[in-house]
């Protein structure tokens, strides 16, 4: 792999985002008279406004209109990212007069679910590091407080650690994708405070990874756990998702550079398995396989891609072999496969196993994803 292939790479993804795919979700998909970004778009790139607005896509773009000020990637990215989080704190904390987050809201601002999700109450942690990383108002760490102090009220599990699902907590098993993204914003608060607070945080994720959610005997990530976060169970006990390897080995390498605890092993394993198993014969990484590799799921999602591409960043800058390769190799079928020609700025967020189109609207949730495998990838491909 050439540095020349890298960057050329890294030069159409990061066109893409600055001339097509921030232009858009600013414009069409923000939402002018309240302050906040749009739910979804048509396939046709225009806004979809009879579904509930969630905590969760504004979380994720305050982040991506954060990272973009930072970047200097578009022209109006810090007052959209001031914006959507004032509106943000003002639509969905406390806002039926209760401690923590609504779930989401209608498009005039009354509460559509009052739920307390932990998954969505995540990227709130998210987006205030990258409120602050943009802005420099220190403000959002008080969001971020009391938005840590209400998990540890309000879901904090009685057994097995961590916290549950929400409030209410629901009849299904417990997760680690929200715990995974409380680990993220957790990194995200301490790399933009350096306030010694969030690292310890986040080394208590990371013990509870260690101990929970890694699974050493097959040395693979669980998805599903009971109540004593055991792995749960049935098939669901056995599921594992190789985009969550994978996110799990950039968060990982993240976690050791800042805090100098080894990941190898962990990333080894990792990493191994979704190469070996999380592919299809056409080279789509697939929704869920089994721990013996079998395909459980074999359906295709954007996000798999743009957290394979930061995993392959991270092992190539570790010296990986043939990780470089396989950086560029996924670039090209996320430009390919997924990002779309028209609407420029658009994607297809979901294939199905024949590699067709398998929805008909554009989630706001995506460019999350997008965004950081960008800014990782040209950040990379700078120093090659």
């Amino acid at each position: 792999m050439t540095a020349e292939a890298l960057r050329n790479a890294a030069s159409r993804l990061r066109r893409w985002a600055t001339d097509q795919a921030l232009p858009l979700w600013a414009t069409a998909g923000f939402d002018r008279e309240h302050g906040r970004f749009h739910e979804r778009l048509t396939m046709q790139g225009t806004p979809i406004l009879d579904v509930p607005v969630r905590l969760l896509v504004q979380g994720r773009q305050v982040y991506s209109y954060g990272l973009a000020a930072r970047r200097g990637w578009h022209a109006d990215a810090r007052k959209l990212t001031e914006q959507a989080f004032a509106s943000m704190v003002r639509d969905f904390h406390r806002r039926d007069g209760r401690d923590g987050w609504v779930f989401s809201v209608r498009r005039d601002g009354a509460v559509a679910d009052a739920r307390r999700d932990f998954y969505a109450i995540a990227f709130v942690l998210l987006a205030a590091g990258s409120y602050l990383l943009a802005t420099g108002d220190r403000s959002a760490l008080r969001v971020a407080d009391d938005t840590l102090a209400y998990l540890d009220s309000g879901l904090r599990a009685p057994r097995g650690g961590g916290y549950l699902e929400g409030d209410p907590a629901g009849e299904g098993p417990r997760r680690q994708n929200p715990h995974m993204h409380l680990f993220e914003g957790l990194l995200t608060l301490w790399s933009s405070s350096q306030d010694r607070k969030y690292l310890d945080r986040a080394e208590a994720m990371f013990d509870l990874f260690a101990s929970r959610f890694y699974l050493s005997g097959p040395g693979v990530l669980g998805e599903y756990f009971d109540d004593q976060l055991e792995p749960d169970a049935g098939a669901a006990g056995r599921i594992v998702e190789p985009g969550h390897h994978y996110e799990w080995v950039w968060l990982l390498r993240w976690f050791e550079r800042e805090s100098g605890r080894p990941v190898g092993t962990y990333v080894e394993r990792l990493y191994g398995h979704a190469n070996t198993h999380g592919y299809d014969k056409d080279g789509l990484i697939v929704d869920e396989v089994l721990i013996d590799g079998t395909h459980h799921l074999p359906l295709h999602r954007t996000w798999p891609v743009t957290e394979a591409i930061k995993a392959n960043i991270v092992e190539a800058a570790a010296g990986r072999a043939g990780a470089a390769d396989r950086v560029v190799a996924l670039a090209n079928i996320l430009l390919e496969r997924f990002l779309t020609k028209e609407p420029p700025g658009g994607w297809i967020d979901r294939l199905d196993q024949r590699g067709q189109w398998a929805t008909d609207f554009m989630p706001a949730s995506t460019l999350y994803h997008v965004m950081c495998a960008i800014d990782e990838f040209d950040r990379f491909a700078a120093t090659a």
